[in-house]
C-alpha cells in the first residue's frame, strides 16, 4: 500500500511434553508451527531482537490468510496477528543467539503479499 508501516512475520514453535507409554519417559511432542504476524513498532522490535529458538509469548488475534497461488490453486492459512509480543528471553541469552538468523521484517510498501505466497507454497499441509 505504500504506507511505510513495519511488518514482521516469523513462526513460533509450540510442542507439549508426553509421557511415553512404554519407556515411561517424559519426551517433547513434535512440534506444531504457529504463524505470527506484528506490525509497527513491534515488528521493528521483532526484527532487532529475535533470534531462532529464542522464548516468546505472543498474544493476538486469529486471521485467515487465503491466496492464489502461482498454479491457479487457492490456498489458505491460519495465522496469529499479534497485538502483544513479549521477549521471554534475557541480554545473555540474546547474545548468545547473534548467529542465529534474524526474523524477516519488512516495509508494507515491499511486496509482501507475493513473498507471504510464494513462502507458503511449499507447506506438507
Amino acid at each position: 500500500t505504500g504506507t511505510g508501516k513495519a511488518v514482521c512475520s516469523f513462526d513460533i514453535a509450540i510442542s507439549k511434553r508426553i509421557k511415553d507409554p512404554v519407556t515411561d519417559e517424559w519426551k517433547d511432542a513434535d512440534p506444531t508451527f504457529v504463524p505470527i504476524i506484528v506490525w509497527e513498532k513491534q515488528a521493528e522490535r521483532c526484527g532487532e531482537h529475535l533470534r531462532k529458538g529464542l522464548p516468546v509469548y505472543v498474544e493476538g488475534k486469529l486471521k485467515t490468510n487465503k491466496w492464489e497461488g502461482n498454479d491457479g490453486i487457492k490456498r489458505s492459512r491460519l495465522e496469529v496477528v499479534a497485538s502483544r509480543v513479549q521477549f521471554l528471553f534475557t541480554a545473555k541469552q540474546e547474545s548468545s543467539a547473534i548467529g542465529a538468523k534474524p526474523i524477516d521484517s519488512m516495509n508494507e510498501s515491499q511486496e509482501q503479499s507475493d513473498n507471504v505466497a510464494d513462502d507458503y507454497e511449499n507447506i506438507p499441509f
